[in-house]
């Protein structure tokens, strides 16, 4: 064999090795990377593969390791909201990404109510070019840990009418709570905001919890059940994301967790898996409290996982939804009494309400003054902090309550109860107290039937309807001071 010849076979050996370096099925065209953060780069290939990657002044080398996997840190770079080209070089093979935005990248991860598509006006009002839309779908494990037929879209009335993979046949339109909420940011900021839309209906947190073996259960390029199956959502559509550079998450979930009594502690080792994951401790994880519904016997047990995730989770926010309801013969708000308590009640108990656009605006203030730094005035509503027994009356004290404490009709606060700790079958027995404001942040509670009360609680009922709120108009969240029965309800 001639030397010429020899080095002509050197040369295609070497394009032929290199033939197989790609990058990640997240980084496609039409995306944005996230700003002020070093940004991870990675792909595949065989192992020893020389790969360089290459945007804007940055270029940074890196070495495909034995199991055929490569990673490269872009430096921090500025916001840029004008498209640029990304290149992976390897040998004589060139991977070109175009029009790479540089802004905030936002996961909007959860179940069914953030999987709820974007409607007929949202839709008009899409023609958004700075922000980017990809959706994580699909229920076939990959190699790679995400379905291959979605990418990086500019958002168009056209392209969120169905939800990023150009085919209206196969998908419904992007997530209404994660559109307004990008929206909202963009707007706000006149930065590039890229959205990734991460949910599957009926989900637990521990579906999206990384969990030790759940990939070996996984039978590549079948399709299977995704949900109440530990780890299994994370493996199928979470992996692939793993380790990209992101802002933050908004979160609505809880729903199928409704019967689980450890919700708060599931939910809060999700975020902390999540955290170590995306590489990012102090990671902003802001979440939708769930509406009044009766689905899995009502969310008594999520609204106290959610606030003792919000209280005892540092960068966590909760945006208070218990004042949308839904009706489920209209989908509107149809109020109407408890038989058994004589108090409001929220009507249906579809778990899909109404009116995310007020609860996504909260999320997207929570973001805003608590990421970004620009006052929105009161986030939270008032929260339980303590009380203490005067008599025959419990002496309630709320935080988050902003100016004060009042109702939204200008009467006495409903829904409370008391207890003299009277139990049956080892539950606590309540009865229907009254209640006023005694001052910027108490509320004094009593019951003539009470003389030496122990316990108190309000908005016990997985449909109350209360009036009581802060001075931004922010209902306060229900509560309890016992914890015998996690869903236990009024006169039951």
């Amino acid at each position: 064999m001639s030397r010429c010849l020899s080095l002509l076979l050197m040369l295609l050996l070497a394009d032929a090795a290199s033939a197989d370096v790609r990058l990640a099925k997240v980084f496609t065209d039409h995306m944005v990377l996230q700003r002020d953060k070093p940004v991870r780069v990675w792909g595949f290939g065989d192992a020893g593969d020389k790969v360089t990657v290459t945007f804007a002044d940055a270029k940074v080398d890196a070495t495909t390791d034995k199991d055929g996997r490569w990673l490269v840190e872009l430096p921090a770079m500025k916001v840029n909201a004008k498209g640029q080209k990304l290149t992976v070089t390897s040998g004589a093979q060139t991977i070109t990404l175009s029009d790479v935005l540089i802004g905030d990248v936002w996961i909007c991860g959860g179940q069914s109510n953030m999987g709820r598509p974007v409607n007929g006006d949202q839709i008009k009002s899409a023609d958004l070019p700075l922000i980017r839309l990809f959706n994580v779908g699909g229920d076939v494990p990959r190699a790679e840990g995400i379905d291959d037929t979605f990418g990086w879209v500019v958002c168009s009335p056209e392209t969120i009418a169905v939800a990023g993979d150009g085919n209206a046949e196969k998908r419904r339109g992007f997530t209404e709570v994660g559109f307004v909420f990008g929206r909202r940011l963009h707007a706000e900021l006149g930065i590039p905001i890229g959205l990734f839309q991460m949910n599957c209906g009926g989900s637990t947190a521990r579906d999206w919890t990384p969990t030790p073996g759940a990939a070996d259960k996984l039978t590549l390029g079948e399709s299977i059940k995704l949900t109440h199956n530990d780890g299994r959502l994370y493996e199928v559509r979470m992996r692939g994301t793993v380790p990209m550079t992101i802002k933050g998450v908004v979160w609505y979930q809880g729903e199928d967790d409704g019967r689980n009594p450890k919700y708060g502690e599931d939910f809060a080792h999700m975020i902390a898996a999540w955290r170590k994951d995306y590489r990012d401790d102090a990671l902003p994880f802001y979440f939708a409290q769930i509406a009044q519904t009766t689905y899995a016997s009502g969310m008594l047990g999520v609204w106290e996982g959610q606030v003792e995730v919000f209280e005892k989770v540092k960068h966590t926010g909760l945006a208070v939804s218990n004042d949308i309801y839904t009706d489920t013969n209209n989908g509107g708000f149809k109020e109407r009494i408890d038989t058994k308590s004589g108090l409001p009640i929220a009507g249906g108990s579809n778990p899909h309400p109404t009116g995310k656009d007020k609860v996504t605006e909260r999320l997207a203030r929570i973001a805003l003054q608590e990421t970004y730094g620009k006052k929105q005035g009161i986030l939270y509503g008032p929260l339980y902090a303590s009380h203490e027994i005067k008599g025959n009356k419990v002496i309630v004290k709320f935080k988050h309550v902003g100016d004060g404490l009042k109702t939204i009709d200008g009467s006495a606060p409903n829904w409370f109860e008391i207890s003299d700790g009277t139990k049956d079958r080892n539950v606590t027995i309540y009865v229907k107290a009254s209640a006023k404001i005694t001052g910027k942040d108490t509320i004094e509670v009593w019951a003539d039937r009470v003389d030496a009360p122990k316990e108190v609680r309000f908005g016990w009922h997985p449909l109350a309807r209360y009036n009581l709120v802060n001075s931004g108009d922010l209902p306060a969240v229900s509560f309890r001071t016992d914890k015998d029965d996690r869903w236990r309800v009024a006169g039951q």
